[in-house]
């Protein structure tokens, strides 16, 4: 990809963040799924679980680098929209391992990242927000020098990792998107934040465009929209609705011996 058209997939993905009109991100985790998403949906993002799942690891910085930075250059170069990538907590502790990852990831394509506070030192534990801050601006920094306008998502995790009370969680979340805001990032990601009324105080609280990941509970996309949301993911449970559907296929056709209607070779 040329530097001038990651640049304008880069703003346009800026664009996408609308109130009232909030991107929707049905995620991917390898270049087939999202050659699929792209042919309905304005951009790709992929979930970290999904794509270690896929890859046979275990989420949480468990696929290498390596194998990610490849899956991203084929990617990028398989689909007409921006891509975002789950960057996990950066691939590293400090600001520096942050910046070096994130810079992999650009010269692979990528116009946007998800950048995580709920993991450090490969346990999950909330980190210090200035030490996340710090890796936020130090991969801003790297995106300017490589002249994209990346979009950086701040995933902030009081609510999976149990903070405290849901108010407490909401409070410490807003603290942080302060923060995280003040250092650079573009949007805030809060996992299992999903009462819609302390959604809508969030969005009040952050200075930020929020984004919500769809688990058990979330509030419909329509609501989501009319409180302020500017993005809906939905995270691992795309590839855990098809590895049902494929394990269900291949039960029945083992039972059967028959291919049946959703194996028609013809269909």
């Amino acid at each position: 990809m040329d530097a001038t058209t990651q640049q304008q997939y880069a703003e346009a993905f800026h664009g996408l963040h609308k109130q009232g009109d909030p991107l929707v991100l049905f995620n991917a985790w390898d270049v087939a799924t999202a050659k699929a998403i792209a042919k309905s949906s304005p951009a790709v993002a992929t979930s970290s679980g999904a794509v270690a799942a896929a890859l046979g690891y275990a989420d949480g910085e468990n696929a290498p680098l390596d194998m990610v930075e490849g899956l991203v250059s084929r990617m990028t170069a398989s689909v007409p929209v921006p891509v975002s990538i789950d960057l996990e907590a950066g691939y590293g502790d400090t600001a520096e391992a942050a910046a070096n990852s994130a810079a992999r990831i650009l010269k692979a394509g990528a116009i946007g990242i998800n950048i995580e506070d709920g993991l450090v030192g490969g346990k999950r534990q909330l980190a210090d927000p200035a030490q996340h801050a710090a890796k936020i601006g130090a991969v801003r920094d790297t995106a300017q020098k490589l002249g994209i306008r990346l979009f950086i998502n701040a995933r902030s995790d009081p609510f999976l990792l149990k903070f405290g009370s849901p108010e407490q969680c909401l409070n410490e979340a807003a603290r942080r998107a302060k923060v995280y805001a003040d250092a650079g990032a573009d949007g805030i990601f809060v996992p299992g934040l999903t009462d819609l009324a302390l959604i809508e105080k969030f969005v009040q609280l952050t200075p930020l465009p929020v984004n919500i990941m769809v688990t058990q509970g979330v509030p419909e996309i329509g609501d989501l929209a009319r409180v302020g949301v500017r993005r809906v993911s939905l995270g691992p449970w795309p590839i855990m609705a098809a590895m049902r559907a494929i394990g269900h296929a291949a039960a029945a056709v083992a039972t059967s011996e028959q291919y049946g209607t959703f194996l028609q070779p013809n269909a």
